[in-house]
């Protein structure tokens, strides 16, 4: 094959990949909705002095990137959700890998573990508040608790869930229990702690924005308040899009991040 065709083809296939990820139905569905809320907009719900047209919500949302505070709430809640995801899952990890790995440590946890994850997370946020009162710390603090327990709870279900093959091989090639943990335990469970740290992120993004709805003024949560209580629902439609976006691209981000991680540190047996 000259280079010219194989260079033709390997464009092609690089093409075809991109339309793969890119997920063509799926953009023409959120344009669909988004063809039919301006449409409802400009019809029906045209003398709705509560509910936004996506012209008055786009020109909402460059008023408030412009002169509001919306890249200071955006940083804020990113901040919060990302750290508080980050310390959630290195919790969530360790202890779910003591519980996983040694017995004794998973009969005298779990009794506990399921009384405390089954406490509604909102209900926490009271709590919290008369703890640390209204400050980034009670937002932080709720985030950390509620996101630790899927990473805990699918690292202690993955290790259990190994196959008995893998800890024959680890015994065959002497390993150590650092090393078995280390090179067979937790490579085997990635797929399952990569599943946790997903349902963390979601749920430390969707913590930090009920966290300032109710309790920090602060963020992204209080920004949608605001303009709710203010009856600006242009602004409020507005950070909903925000939101949402962040949303969807923590999730992609973090897809495509969890692919790269298990190609290089996933199961080799």
């Amino acid at each position: 094959m000259t280079e010219p065709a194989r260079s033709v083809r390997t464009e092609i296939r690089w093409g075809s990949e991109a339309v793969r990820r890119f997920n063509l139905p799926g953009l023409a569905v959120v344009l669909l909705c988004i063809a039919l809320w301006e449409l409802y907009s400009r019809t029906l719900g045209s003398g709705l002095t509560t509910f936004a047209s996506v012209s008055e919500t786009m020109v909402a949302l460059r008023d408030l990137a412009r002169n509001g505070p919306l890249l200071e709430q955006l940083f804020h809640t990113l901040s919060v959700a990302l750290v508080g995801w980050l310390i959630a899952t290195l919790i969530g990890l360790t202890l779910g890998a003591a519980i996983g790995i040694w017995r004794p440590v998973w009969v005298y946890s779990m009794a506990t573990i399921d009384v405390l994850r089954s406490i509604p997370s909102i209900s926490l946020v009271s709590i919290a508040l008369m703890i640390f009162g209204f400050s980034s710390k009670m937002e932080m603090v709720i985030v950390v608790y509620v996101s630790q327990w899927p990473v805990l709870l699918a690292t202690a279900g993955g290790i259990q869930s190994v196959p008995a093959s893998y800890l024959d091989t680890a015994r065959a090639l002497q390993l150590s229990r650092a090393a078995t943990v280390r090179k067979i335990l937790l490579p085997a469970a990635l797929p399952e702690i990569l599943v946790g740290a997903r349902l963390a992120l979601t749920l430390s993004m969707a913590l930090a924005i009920v966290a300032e709805m109710v309790g920090n003024p602060a963020g992204l949560g209080f920004g949608l308040v605001f303009s709710q209580q203010a009856l600006q629902p242009a602004q409020a439609f507005a950070y909903f899009v925000v939101i949402g976006a962040i949303g969807w691209g923590l999730n992609a981000v973090f897809v495509m991040a969890a692919g790269r991680i298990f190609r290089r540190f996933g199961p080799a047996l």
